[in-house]
């Protein structure tokens, strides 16, 4: 098993970092274990929000890292047990910020799976929100049908940000990583070299990918997450680890009614 996998489905096959709401949610807002590890503080802010729209927060892995790696009977048994956590709390529907959680989750679930960006509307959030001037990598899971990408430019304000183009994968899918890091190097390269000549912020959707950049040196990089709230967050790719293992501890989880 080479190194990258070792990582990847030593933690996620059964994540110890798990920390649901204790109360009944019709809708629970699912950020995946990236987002959490990235973002801590407007991990916090969207908590805060979705808390009060009703929602209830729930911190876990969707089981696509593990799947990615071909360790499907892992993939099977996590998505069993996630049904069964949502049942539980008689929750009917899943707002996913990953791109990779969306795609996993999304047709598998006995419960309706949306993005973040589908539901802004019910956040109550100011508007018009407004994105500084710079570039926007679309992630792998988004890259063909740009459904995600679509819902953001019609709820936010992106007249200033162009849609990065001639570029790939940051490196991070599983087949790509299992080549070594020389290979996951260049492709971040390419993206960070494309970013730098279109100026300005470096904007995505994919928690992971951001990671990626930040532990490559670029830190002019955020979620979209991140700029719709205000916050403006850099990677906090040091302490991602630290990061995401708190959350096991988060007790505001429940929806504010």
């Amino acid at each position: 098993m080479n190194t990258a996998k070792l990582l990847s489905v030593g933690e996620h096959a059964h994540y110890p970092f798990k920390s649901y709401p204790s109360a009944q949610c019709e809708t629970i807002l699912f950020p995946g274990c990236a987002f959490p590890s990235q973002f801590p503080r407007t991990m916090d802010a969207l908590a805060q929000v979705c808390r009060e729209a009703g929602f209830g927060v729930a911190y876990d892995c969707c089981g696509d890292p593990v799947e990615s790696y071909g360790e499907h009977k892992s993939a099977a048994r996590i998505q069993r047990n996630l049904q069964g956590r949502l049942d539980k709390r008689g929750c009917k529907r899943v707002v996913v910020i990953c791109p990779s959680c969306y795609n996993h989750l999304h047709g598998r679930l006995d419960v309706e799976v949306v993005h973040l960006f589908d539901v802004l509307d019910e956040l109550n959030l100011e508007r018009p929100i407004h994105f500084a001037a710079g570039g926007l990598f679309i992630p792998c899971p988004d890259k063909d049908l740009r459904k995600m990408e679509a819902s953001l430019r019609a709820h936010c304000d992106l007249s200033e940000v162009d849609t990065l183009d001639r570029v790939g994968c940051c490196g991070l899918r599983a087949d790509l990583a299992s080549r070594g890091p020389e290979v996951v190097t260049k492709l971040s390269n390419k993206i960070i070299s494309r970013a730098e000549e279109q100026g300005g912020m470096l904007y995505t959707y994919c928690a992971s990918c951001l990671g990626q950049f930040s532990r490559m040196g670029y830190q002019n990089c955020t979620h979209a997450v991140s700029a719709i709230l205000g916050v403006n967050e850099n990677p906090d790719s040091g302490r991602a680890f630290m990061n995401r293992a708190k959350r096991k501890f988060d007790r505001n989880t429940n929806p504010i009614r």
